[in-house]
């Protein structure tokens, strides 16, 4: 976690990977308003920025991270002034670990001074460990204005003075705060972005083998878990301050039931859990209220359910009730599950911020420890209520009263209530990806505006399958510049922190120039209020990063495809539509053939020639037996042939096993051994070639010893490039069917890091 320059020109994709990652987690150290200092999971320093040098008295950081211990434990005093004993640093570390948190005010003597200080220490998920980050803050002057202020509420002419300056400094931590909280976002979002994105772009590829498939969906999925974490601590921050708004607007009920269940029923995994789903059939079918926070508040609850349950049911139940009004209901979420359950004194800490119980059984289990006081003040901000029923080992049930408006009498009936009843499993990730349909817009043209390289490599990638023209430049001063000389697009994507001149800046005189069409930010910058902040200056819309691929297509859609004749839209589909065609078409026709699927048609061809051979040799009498094994074999063949696309061939074996099951021993026995010699020259034809000596031209050992090495070496320094490329050049060529198995053994252990097991078994073939 140490902060350290690197050689660029000879650095790896890897450790260019970890500058980036070191150069961000440098950036968040310089912008923290308070003393930042980084510990590992041992409780040793690691890191910290230029304000925690300064207030320990440091001259360098070098200085500061070999000498912090031992002036740590000088400059606190064993006791308090007030004669408390003060608590050991390892003490508060290791609450912190077990904890999540650990905060605590504490006398130190520094620079011959007593200060009072403010700790917090919070632990961060760090690779396969964690970090302790503390977050320290000076307020001595703060206790003595506490001081100061208890005396003027004694001396009540100098209250209101007081009072004034108080909320001063209040107002100026809560600028800081938010100011932090933007460079946040911005500086977490914006790799997160090139992250989902080109995730994203890889899983729209048809052609990718499914273990790849499966890595990048993955990689996915962790990334918008980690997103979720972000925008958990983003809407904390927005409730302290005041800022988040409730959106009210109708919503489909079905609808919001039905993607609250989809959405956690990929949090199974491979547990022993069954999902419940109970609707009343008499809710009505469309509320008012904020769907989106309802969603959140069954989100966190369904994923604390699935997250501290091994095994049994997790239950999600929704209905009504009469509400004080006419036009009103008071809605009913139950989620209860068979899981570990709470004690008293966990139920009391249950919606403290950052608190998470039971740590040491629950340590793989993911999140902030916010999610349930997010949900306590989401209910609250809505004048719900919510009770809980929990029992140690038993499990808990959660009941959520939500007033809801209701504008139309209908309900979902029992139709629709069976239907979500019945609801299907997918990942989030595909549901995502299918539940969206790209259309094909060539008709239509955007400009991507964007400082950063890789954001405008995501953005081109998402815009791909659209066909559009797609033009970009990298400032607001070249997007003013493309207009100025006639440009006209129907869609300028403008992203909002550039430097010199940013987004805003730059539709403002695009706009003033007499542009109409429409312009929408990009921002990896979330903090509230930004989407009032972006139309109240002229954009059209706002699409917030990491791209979510809905909310793009959703945007393309009103602001190219709905906006052209209909006739327009028939044309391009249909030709869309006759490529699509024609692409199938090549791809059946250029596709090439598995070499390793040769090498096994090979082996069994050779045993289905042997087994027919000796069948044939029986002269028509055929028993029962020759003639099972007669139509098993050409079966089998066939089925292999109509993989490598030997079509005559095919037909050819289709035609024998008609007459095998069809007990025509004449035509068997006149027509097989044309077959036969067919066989043989397909097995000729896909046999590896043979040198003048007549050994495999592939088959080197010096050639295998070189690679196998250069394996074991690339796995010592854990350079997962250099090992898959040898072990690439060696499974081309051809090899023994058990060598050829042990490669296809290594490249599987390659492929999930395990750089152990691929050296020593790359050691053990080269010893051999």
């Amino acid at each position: 976690m140490i902060i350290m320059e690197s050689n660029l020109e000879n650095s790896s994709p890897a450790e260019e990977k970890q500058r980036l990652s070191e150069m961000h987690l440098r950036t968040l150290l310089n912008t923290s308003p308070h003393v930042t200092i980084l510990f590992d999971d041992s409780f040793r320093i690691v890191d910290c920025n230029p304000m925690a040098i300064e207030l320990m008295g440091f001259a360098s950081t070098e200085e500061m991270l070999s000498g912090f211990h031992e002036r740590l434990e000088t400059s606190i005093p064993k006791l308090q002034s007030d004669g408390r004993r003060s608590i050991p640093s390892e003490e508060r570390f290791m609450t912190a670990a077990n904890e999540g948190v650990s905060k605590f005010e504490t006398e130190m003597i520094l620079g011959g001074k007593v200060l009072d200080m403010s700790v917090e220490l919070i632990k961060i998920p760090y690779e396969d460990s964690f970090a302790i980050a503390a977050y320290v803050v000076d307020i001595t002057e703060k206790k003595q204005m506490e001081e100061t202020l208890k005396y003027t509420i004694d001396n009540l002419e100098h209250h209101q003075e007081m009072l004034e300056i108080a909320l001063a400094e209040a107002k100026t931590a809560s600028k800081a705060k938010s100011d932090f909280l933007s460079t946040v976002s911005h500086e977490i979002r914006t790799p997160m972005n090139v992250i989902l994105g080109i995730a994203e772009i890889q899983l729209q590829r048809d052609e990718l083998s499914k273990e790849i498939r499966d890595a990048f969906d993955r990689i996915h999925t962790s990334g918008d878990m980690l997103l979720g974490i972000i925008n958990d601590i983003l809407d904390m921050s927005k409730i302290e301050a005041g800022k988040l708004e409730l959106v009210i607007e109708d919503y489909d009920t079905a609808s919001l039931i039905s993607d609250a269940a989809q959405l956690n029923m990929m949090r199974i995994g491979s547990k022993p859990l069954e999902f419940v789903l109970t609707v009343d059939e008499n809710m009505p079918s469309v509320l008012t209220g904020d769907a989106l926070r309802v969603k959140q508040i069954l989100n966190n609850l369904l994923s604390n359910a699935f997250k501290y349950t091994e095994k049994g049911t997790v239950t999600l139940s929704a209905g009504a009730e009469p509400g004080s009004s006419d036009g009103s209901v008071t809605v009913v979420f139950g989620v209860s599950d068979t899981g570990q359950g709470m004690t008293e004194e966990q139920l009391d800490k249950l919606f403290d911020e950052y608190s998470r119980f039971n740590t040491d059984a629950n340590r793989t289990a993911e999140g902030t420890g916010l999610g349930m006081s997010i949900v306590k003040k989401l209910i609250q901000m809505m004048d719900g209520n919510i009770s809980i029923d929990s029992h140690p080992g038993k499990g808990s049930t959660f009941t959520v009263r939500l007033p809801q408006g209701k504008p139309y009498s209908g309900i979902l009936g029992r139709e629709l209530v069976e239907s979500l009843q019945q609801f299907r499993t997918k990942s989030r990730a595909q549901m995502k990806r299918a539940q969206i349909t790209r259309e094909s817009m060539p008709y239509g043209s955007v400009l991507i505006v964007d400082d950063v390289e890789s954001n405008i490599y995501v953005a081109r990638g998402l815009l791909a399958p659209y066909e559009l023209k797609i033009d970009s430049v990298n400032s607001g001063f070249a997007a003013i510049e493309r207009i100025k000389n006639g440009a006209v697009y129907d869609i300028v994507f403008m992203d909002h922190m550039m430097p010199k001149m940013d987004g805003i800046e730059a539709a403002k005189i695009i706009k003033s120039m007499g542009y109409e069409h429409p312009i929408v930010a990009l921002t990896a910058n979330a903090v509230v209020g930004q989407t009032d902040v972006f139309l109240s200056n002229g954009f059209a819309d706002f699409i917030a990063k990491p791209i979510d691929i809905r909310q793009l297509n959703a945007v393309l859609n009103k602001l190219i495809r709905d906006k052209q004749p209909p006739e327009v839209i028939e044309e391009a589909r249909a030709l869309a539509e006759a490529k699509k065609e024609d692409a199938a078409a090549k791809k059946q026709n250029n596709q090439k053939i598995d070499p390793k699927f040769i090498r096994y048609f090979i082996e069994d061809t050779r045993k289905s020639l042997a087994e027919l051979e000796s069948i044939m040799q029986n002269g028509g009498e055929y028993s029962d037996e020759d003639k099972q094994a007669y139509v098993v074999n050409i079966h089998g063949m066939k089925g292999a042939l109509t993989y490598i696309r030997e079509t005559e061939l095919t037909a050819f074996a289709e035609k024998l096993e008609n007459a095998g099951r069809a007990g025509d021993t004449a035509l068997m026995t006149a027509e097989t051994p044309a077959f036969l010699d067919a066989l043989r020259s397909v097995v000729k034809k896909y046999k590896p070639k043979e040198d003048k000596q007549g050994k495999k031209a592939a088959g080197d050992p010096a050639y295998m010893h070189e690679k196998l090495l250069l394996v074991q070496n690339a796995c010592g320094e854990y350079d997962q490039k250099t090992a898959r490329d040898a072990l690439n050049e060696l499974r081309q060529k051809a090899w023994r069917h058990p060598t050829e198995k042990l490669l296809d053994i290594l490249a599987e252990q390659l492929l999930h890091g395990d750089f152990e097991a691929v050296a020593h078994i790359a050691k053990e073939m080269t010893a051999n």
